[in-house]
């Protein structure tokens, strides 16, 4: 398997794979490098559920991963 995009879903998931203590509120956001692939790290859904005030955020990070999966650098690529 060779994921160009890996998506953690809060902060026990994005920590372990980032070996980090950073939160989450932190660590979203934002397109790194990760084993040759893309990581974003988002809030986990149970969250979204105690605070819907925060489905923005998780929405503005899907567009990033769509973004850079629509973008002309991956197009010649299998998704």
């Amino acid at each position: 398997v060779k994921p160009k995009v890996i998506c953690a879903l809060g902060a026990f998931g994005a920590q372990t794979l980032l070996r980090t203590t950073e939160p989450i509120g932190r660590l979203r956001g934002r397109l790194t490098d990760f084993h040759g692939a893309k990581f974003m790290a988002t809030f986990h859904p149970a969250y979204l559920l105690r605070n819907p005030n925060e489905k923005r955020k998780v929405w503005e990070d899907m567009e990033i991963i769509r973004d850079y999966l629509t973008s002309p650098h991956t197009s010649g690529e299998a998704k």
